[in-house]
């Protein structure tokens, strides 16, 4: 067998039997997600995703990949965030507990492992850009945006782990062409587990015997976040220098944007931009009339698509700029459609129904 076939085959078989295994610890230490108030599913949820998919990404690694520093505190740093994510997920720590927490266990990753941005590439065709000593600092900005970006994401069955996945498949891809062994098998086994997750995920049911519902949980959105953040920058920087950075910009765009966006919309509203609300573009969608089917196919397309053309336009011989203009004309248009989201609606329901 193949090497990369054998890691997403014990990633996925470790993810799925991690799940059988936390079910009923979950339920004993009330690790679940009761319905009310915003939360309209049905039953009691383990929230053990996120733990399933730690668990399979570290024991996979542990056994397939090599122990440099980066990957024993890349998986430490993972643990930390994991840790965290189910402290809220069992108790609702505050939003400010969370960010401070956030803040230092992305810090081991800029300052532990010198992770950091020290190039934005050709991106305005002038040059390139260096930030200087600014690169840590927005490194750590950046990493805290990708957390939180697809922890605000995690708003539907199969979302966060459908469109991490795509990432990661890009992230294989793009490792693969460079010859990065090491973090094209990691990104493998973030595939597999993911994927096996994503079954009690999507196609479970609380009432199931043998195939009961779950979700992945703060921990699990906030690691699967961290985990991106720091393989995209680290990918596009430094000594590894696998893709352009305006790449890593694609990988994560349709999460950020989105995030941004609610956030400046909550502000202009006097509100807090961290409170929840159901305002994401998937929500949108389905207020629209499609099914969480079609949202969740829909959502996926799009960020296959953004991944693709991330990785085609350079590689197909159009500059950095090219690239960083395209995705800024995406950002643009998010505005707009969101800013008359109601006439889209209106329009899907008048022509659709």
């Amino acid at each position: 067998m193949e090497p990369g076939l054998g890691i997403l085959a014990v990633s996925f078989i470790l993810a799925f039997l991690c799940v059988k295994i936390l079910k009923p610890l979950a339920y004993w230490v009330e690790l679940v997600d009761k319905p009310g108030g915003r939360k309209k599913h049905q039953g009691v949820i383990p929230l053990i995703g996120g733990v399933a998919i730690y668990a399979s990404v570290s024991i996979t690694s542990l056994i397939f990949l090599e122990q440099p520093i980066f990957i024993r505190l890349f998986l430490l740093a993972g643990g930390l965030i994991v840790f965290m994510g189910m402290i809220d997920d069992r108790y609702d720590i505050s939003a400010r507990f969370r960010l401070v927490g956030q803040l230092i266990i992305c810090g081991i990753f800029v300052y532990g492992l010198d992770v950091h941005i020290d190039s934005f590439g050709d991106i305005l065709g002038i040059g390139e850009l260096n930030p200087g000593w600014l690169g840590y600092p927005l490194t750590i900005l950046s990493l805290m945006g990708v957390i939180n970006a697809f922890n605000m994401l995690d708003g539907m069955d199969g979302l966060v782990g459908s469109i991490t996945m795509v990432c990661f498949a890009g992230l294989v891809a793009l490792f693969g062409a460079n010859g990065n062994t090491t973090f094209q098998m990691l990104s493998m086994a973030f595939v597999g587990a993911i994927g096996a997750f994503l079954i009690f995920n999507i196609w479970g049911n609380p009432g199931h015997k043998n195939l009961k519902k779950i979700f992945m949980g703060d921990a699990g959105s906030m690691f699967l976040g961290l985990s991106v953040g720091v393989l995209v920058i680290y990918g596009s920087q430094g000594p590894v220098n696998a893709f352009a950075p305006v790449t890593a910009l694609w990988l994560v765009l349709l999460p950020m944007t989105d995030m941004f966006t609610i956030m400046y919309r909550r502000i202009r509203r006097g509100r807090s931009p961290m409170a929840p609300d159901r305002t994401h573009i998937h929500h949108i969608l389905l207020r629209a009339g499609f099914s969480k089917t079609n949202t969740l196919h829909i959502m996926v397309f799009v960020q296959v698509l953004f991944v693709g053309l991330g990785v085609w336009v350079v590689s197909s011989g159009f500059s950095e700029a090219f690239s960083f203009f395209l995705a800024l004309g995406f950002v643009v248009a998010y505005q707009i459609l969101m800013k008359r989201s109601w006439r889209f609606i209106r329009w899907k329901k008048r022509n659709f129904v």
